[in-house]
């Protein structure tokens, strides 16, 4: 853990001067219906949630949360921002802003991220409870028969979502046609899944999978969309779901707007009256707005900067909490040189991980191995990754010489602070006498080419893998969507099997161990994808903005409708 660094579940939380002479209190709340398997679900925003076990049953409660900050207020504007284009807003393969947007306006069967969020625990939505068979392998899903589709000028009728829809749904994610980011899922877990009446789905895998709640649960893989809408070639342009949202604007290159879907099952919300995603064409631009109060919430990589913005704006909370957050070299093993592994294992020996920790978080942040921190304690500790990958660039430049290469040119999107990591990268590999040609491209681009695994060598931003398995699957046959998207054409029976066995053992214990060896293993053959460094988050906001949640993971994202602006 880093000075400035809080990894736990918790947030380290500093308050600007005129805030903390006010004395205000600012809890946070989770959105959480009744959680027990079982048990019917429930509207209450500020309910307890109790974290599933492992089979999908629930263990002890954990402690309630913090008392609210008052009683929340009907209406008011939220403004989040980022750099980058929003990339349209197709409900199953979104990137960047889009994915945003898709869990606003969507619904999914439940909410859930077992290893990052464990304090807020499992949050139905379409369900309102489920069963698991006691061999493990049958999921059976109660659903609630009030979720009604938004109005919308599409022709998509107002009517109840059902099982139907979960079905269809299940379906387009499942096919190889559609780039679903939860297709791997699906094509190597699922057996088979039905809606046997309106009301009730279920699903069946090959064998015990120790993460399909966080499957289903995870905001770019576990959308249900309603059939109709599925059917629409204008998926990526526009959205109609049953979610708490609406999308009522999409600008490319400008802003989303939502307003609250006054179908939505729980009349009491959203509080808000709008919700805006801003987008930018740099970090200096986006900053600027938050100090200048377009914006709400700020989230810097920098604790010098985060500090600064702290002692000289009033009013600003800063939360610092673990990250799943990383940028990484990504290479393709079919494209010369990066089909040698010589080079590959130069790369990694030539990048000294803390000079972009000092440079660029300003000391705050962690090395990591295949996983991030944040995943501990399935994720390797530092100690173990420096031995497994060390900073060694004498042995860097052996390995260049001799694979005969002294020059390397690779692409990066130049949206949020990914120069700063090429400058860093360039020196270093300056430093063994390699020439480098980086290829910036604007992040449209940059994205198709990515997606495509049209790109030969390229920095790449990954920032939502929620479970140890999920961050395993850029290192297996298919690549982390499993249908080749984003594909580096590593591959290997030995890690596909270590990681499949990995996410069928239900023992905890014995998951986290197998999980380890798996990445010194993966470490040991030198794979086409390494990261320079596990971020942590500094969320900055106004403190008028309430129930805020920020921490690892894209939960936050699910309780956006219970946020209020206090008067």
């Amino acid at each position: 853990m880093s000075e400035h660094g809080y990894w736990s579940r918790g947030a380290r939380q500093r308050i600007s001067r005129r805030r903390a002479l006010r004395g205000a209190g600012l809890g946070i709340t989770g959105l959480a219906g009744a959680v027990l398997v079982g048990c019917g679900g429930d509207d209450d925003p500020t309910a307890t949630a109790t974290p599933a076990d492992d089979n999908g049953g629930s263990s002890s409660p954990t402690a309630a949360p913090t008392e609210a900050p008052g009683t929340p207020v009907r209406g008011g504007v939220y403004r989040g921002g980022f750099t980058g284009p929003f990339a349209g807003v197709d409900p199953h393969n979104s990137v960047y802003g889009g994915s945003g947007i898709v869990p606003q306006v969507y619904n999914y069967l439940l909410r859930n991220e077992s290893v990052l969020r464990p304090d807020i625990g499992i949050v139905y939505d379409l369900a309102t409870s489920h069963e698991l068979s006691p061999d493990n392998v049958t999921w059976t899903f109660t659903l609630r028969d009030d979720a009604m589709i938004a109005p919308n000028s599409q022709g998509v009728p107002e009517r109840p979502l059902d099982a139907e829809d979960v079905v269809k749904s299940f379906d387009r994610i499942g096919s190889p046609d559609a780039g679903a980011n939860g297709f791997g899922f699906f094509n190597r877990w699922v057996e088979s899944y039905s809606a046997p009446d309106a009301t009730t789905v279920q699903l069946v895998t090959r064998a015990p999978y120790a993460w399909v709640l966080d499957e289903l649960g995870d905001a770019l893989k576990g959308v249900i969309v309603p059939r109709e809408w599925l059917a629409s070639e204008d998926l990526k342009g526009t959205a109609v779901g049953a979610g708490p949202f609406i999308l009522e604007e999409l600008t490319e290159g400008e802003r989303a707007v939502m307003v609250p879907n006054p179908n939505f099952y729980n009349s009491e919300l959203p509080y808000l009256d709008e919700y805006r995603i801003l987008t930018f064409s740099d970090l200096a631009t986006q900053r600027t707005a938050f100090t200048t109060r377009q914006l709400d919430t700020f989230s810097s990589q920098d604790i010098t900067e985060a500090d600064e913005l702290v002692r000289t704006i009033d009013d600003v909370v800063l939360e610092t909490t673990a990250g799943t957050g990383f940028k990484s070299f990504w290479m393709r093993t079919d494209a010369p040189p990066w089909d040698d592994e010589r080079i590959r294992r130069g790369m990694s020996r030539a990048m000294n991980r803390q000079q972009y920790i000092d440079i660029i978080g300003k000391g705050q942040g962690e090395i990591i191995g295949i996983m991030s921190y944040a995943l501990a304690p399935y994720a390797l500790d530092a100690d173990e990754v420096n031995e497994l990958q060390p900073f060694d660039a004498a042995e860097a430049k052996k390995l260049f010489d001799a694979a005969g290469v002294s020059e390397i040119s690779f692409t990066y999107p130049t949206s949020s602070n990914t120069s700063d990591f090429v400058n860093i990268l360039v020196q270093q590999m300056e430093q063994i006498d390699i020439t480098v040609s980086p290829d910036p491209q604007d992040a449209g681009t940059w994205v198709a080419g990515y997606f495509t695994s049209a790109l030969e060598a390229s920095l790449s931003l990954n920032q939502s893998y929620k479970t140890p398995d999920f961050m395993l699957q850029f290192y297996r046959s298919g690549g982390i969507t499993g249908n080749n998207n984003y594909d580096t054409k590593y591959y290997s029976d030995a890690t596909d099997a270590a990681v499949d066995d990995a996410a069928g053992e239900l023992d905890e214990p014995a998951r986290i161990e197998k999980y380890r060896q798996a990445q010194r293993d993966i470490i040991a053959t030198d794979p086409a994808i390494f990261h320079f460094y596990g971020q942590l988050e500094n969320t900055l906001y106004y403190n008028d903005i309430r129930n805020l949640s920020p921490g690892p993971g894209v939960m936050e994202n699910a309780l956006t409708r219970t946020y209020w602006v206090d008067a």
